[in-house]
């Protein structure tokens, strides 16, 4: 699929409070249960910091923007036999909501596992809220992996975020984060709001933009050179959302409070979302192919990036 441009020259910036993902952080952590294209990237981030220092070297974790604790969480299930006794993980995010999920999953984790190295992992697990720009209280050169999975470009300033993530880590340390490179999911969203929106009789909205150089294998290169990294090296995946059943997922995705799909979404009322839900299947059935199993498969492309202070 190609991608979808809009008719202005100058698109919204991609802005996003605390307060958005508080209200959809239940329905973002049941999405990410039942996989979402935030599973593969996680997978290849959780494999590059082992390989760039292995976990059985980690002092203290660092997962930022971490949501409802999918990264944290993938961590801990595939590493814990080898994470020293003693190492800390901090799961940080801004939104008091995701934090609390992460929480809950902790408290989860402690009741339900037998007595072993993942059990004792979780119970190091702290959630915090915190800012990706202002990670203080945190020490310089306190921290030995950082993971930043899908967050650092949708920060008021990416560059102060970067320039945290290089103060708290320690020399030698290592850092691993994601953006998007390509999302055909939205394009179909758009797609779906031009063919809606004239029908509704209303202005169609405009699709936010992330900052540009997050978006390219060289933008993402450049900006942790710029930030003092080395060692960096940058490369594409494919992230790809799956939809066996094309209606519910579209329905869960409008329906999700997601920032993604608010653009949208607030500035219609509940019947106008139900006519962009059936411009969205319909344009899914009609732009994407259909795996093996008969799911839609709407094509992504994330970059991943790793480095060293």
């Amino acid at each position: 699929m190609s991608s979808t441009t809009t008719t202005t020259t100058n698109p919204p910036k991609f802005e996003v409070k605390a307060t958005d993902w508080d209200r959809t952080a239940a329905s973002y952590a049941q999405l990410a249960s039942q996989g979402s294209p935030m599973s593969v990237p996680i997978t290849k981030l959780v494999e590059m910091l082992q390989t760039l220092s292995s976990f059985d070297t980690a002092t203290t974790i660092l997962d930022i923007g971490c949501g409802p604790g999918s990264a944290t969480s993938h961590l801990i299930s595939t590493h814990h036999d080898i994470l020293p006794s003693n190492t800390q993980i901090l799961a940080t995010d801004f939104s008091r909501g995701m934090i609390s999920i992460v929480q809950q999953v902790r408290d989860f984790k402690l009741e339900k596992l037998s007595e072993g190295t993942e059990k004792s992992t979780w119970s190091r697990v702290v959630p915090l809220v915190m800012d990706a720009q202002d990670l203080r209280p945190l020490l310089d050169d306190s921290i030995s992996h950082i993971i930043a999975n899908f967050v650092l470009f949708m920060v008021d300033d990416p560059q102060k975020a970067l320039q945290e993530a290089h103060r708290v880590l320690k020399s030698g340390g290592v850092f691993v984060l994601s953006s998007w490179h390509r999302m055909d999911w939205m394009d179909c969203l758009v797609i779906a709001a031009s063919n809606a929106f004239p029908t509704l009789g209303k202005p169609t909205p405009q699709l936010p933009k992330f900052p540009a150089q997050w978006a390219s294998v060289d933008g993402v290169r450049d900006l942790l050179k710029d930030a003092g990294f080395k060692d960096v090296q940058v490369n594409t995946v494919g992230a790809p959302i799956i939809m066996p059943k094309v209606e519910a997922s579209v329905h869960a995705f409008l329906t999700s409070g997601n920032p993604a799909v608010t653009w949208i979404t607030d500035v219609l009322e509940e019947k106008e979302i139900e006519e962009v839900e059936k411009q969205l299947v319909k344009v899914v059935k009609e732009k994407c192919g259909v795996n093996d199993n008969g799911g839609y498969v709407l094509n992504g492309t994330a970059i991943l990036a790793s480095c060293r202070k």
